[in-house]
Order: structure tokens, then C-alpha cells, then sequence
């Protein structure tokens, strides 16, 4: 039975590559969520700040941009990470974050590729599609997070306005810019946070307006030349 599962699992992402990074980085938004101050905690915190990096390397292998520059940028993120983590200079972070956050844009431009390559939409499109959001998600959450630690007090919120914002925070705040649907109660106050949220702003819409219509269109097309 177990390995029937296994088969069946590896069968599905051999088939829609995409898939995996998109439900590895949903999965821990709802981990992120419940975690603690435990030192268990911190360890699955930088498991999944491992595993998300790598996955979207790999996700560049698998679209058609050069696949060197994501490896390089990877290799950057995490060497800043763990220098920073080892050494206990919170500044490397920056550079972690920052070298994170390109990774993640540019995996966002190889699956945009990917689904613009042809005239049909595969199912594995559609999980690109979502990972694409995702992944500028990501993005951004950790330009934010490399601003405020630039710009000490670049963001602020509701409760405990004075402290820098948790990642879950930037998270949440990342995805509702993203989606369109609001700040809520964290708000950029700094020039260059809101210089990043309005380039986050123009990004979410020109996502939908571009990639996701593109692929409605193309179904309605394939739709109405097959009734």
C-alpha cells in the first residue's frame, strides 16, 4: 500500500512539476501560522526556508530561462543565510533576503515563459499559474523584509506598531497587495516600503490582466474550435 502511495505520488509530480512548489509554499504559510518560539520551531522555520529556494532552482531548470543564474542566485541566498545564522550577523540577512528575493522573481519570469510557450493550457499550466503567484508572493514578502531591516520602522501595524514585522506579518501583508484585496492592518510608512508595495500593486494587476487572461483565453478558444 505504502508504496503504491509513493508510486502514485511521484507518478503525479513527474506529470505536474509545478505542483510540488506550489503546495510546499501553501502548506507552510498554514505551518508558519501555527509555529511557536520553540527551538523545534526555528528548526522546521529554516527546513522550509531551505527547501522553498531549492524547489524554485529547480523550477527553473524546468522553464526556459537560463537555468546558471537561478543556481548562482540560490547559492548566494542560502550562503548569506547560514553565514548570517552561524555567525550571528544579522546583517547578512539582508543579502539573504534580497538574493532570495530575485531568485523568487525569477522563477516567476521562467514560468511565466513556460505558460505563455504554446497556444494550449495543461493542467501543469494551471499550477504554474498558481506558483507563479506564490512566488512573487515570496518575492516580495522578503524585499519587505530586507527594507525593514534597511529602514528600521518601514512598516507598522495595529498591534505592537514600534517592532519589526514577523515574516508570517509580511506574508499576510505581501498576499493581500498581491491579490488585490487590501493592506488590513500592516501598512508600509516608509518611502521606499511603499515605492516596493506599489511595484507589488502594478505586478498583481498586470498578473491577471496578462498571464491569467491569457489562459482563460486560450481554454475559451480551445472550448469554442472543439464543442
Amino acid at each position: 500500500m505504502k508504496s503504491l502511495i509513493s508510486f502514485s505520488i511521484v507518478t503525479f509530480l513527474k506529470g505536474y512539476p509545478f505542483a510540488m512548489l506550489l503546495v510546499v509554499q501553501l502548506v507552510s504559510v498554514l505551518i508558519y501560522g501555527f509555529m511557536s518560539n520553540s527551538g523545534a520551531s526555528h528548526v522546521i522555520f529554516n527546513s522550509i526556508g531551505l527547501i522553498v529556494p531549492i524547489l524554485a532552482v529547480w523550477v527553473v531548470y524546468r522553464s526556459p530561462i537560463i537555468s546558471w543564474v537561478g543556481a548562482v542566485l540560490v547559492v548566494l541566498a542560502i550562503g548569506f543565510s547560514l553565514t548570517a545564522t552561524f555567525s550571528h550577523q544579522a546583517s547578512l540577512f539582508i543579502w539573504a533576503h534580497i538574493f532570495e528575493s530575485l531568485l523568487y522573481f525569477y522563477a516567476a519570469i521562467g514560468l511565466t515563459r513556460y505558460m505563455f510557450a504554446d497556444d494550449e493550457v495543461t493542467i501543469d499550466e494551471l499550477y504554474a499559474a498558481g506558483a507563479t503567484f506564490t512566488l512573487l508572493v515570496w518575492g516580495f514578502a522578503l524585499a519587505y523584509s530586507a527594507c525593514q531591516q534597511i529602514v528600521p520602522g518601514s512598516i507598522t501595524a495595529a498591534i505592537n506598531p514600534q517592532m519589526q514585522r514577523t515574516w508570517v506579518e509580511l506574508l499576510f501583508m505581501s498576499f493581500s497587495i498581491q491579490s488585490g484585496t487590501g493592506i488590513g492592518d500592516i501598512v508600509p510608512v516608509s518611502n521606499a516600503a511603499r515605492a516596493i508595495s506599489s511595484i507589488q500593486m502594478f505586478t498583481g494587476l498586470m498578473y491577471i490582466a496578462v498571464v491569467i487572461s491569457h489562459l482563460v483565453g486560450l481554454a475559451a478558444s480551445k472550448r469554442a474550435n472543439n464543442p
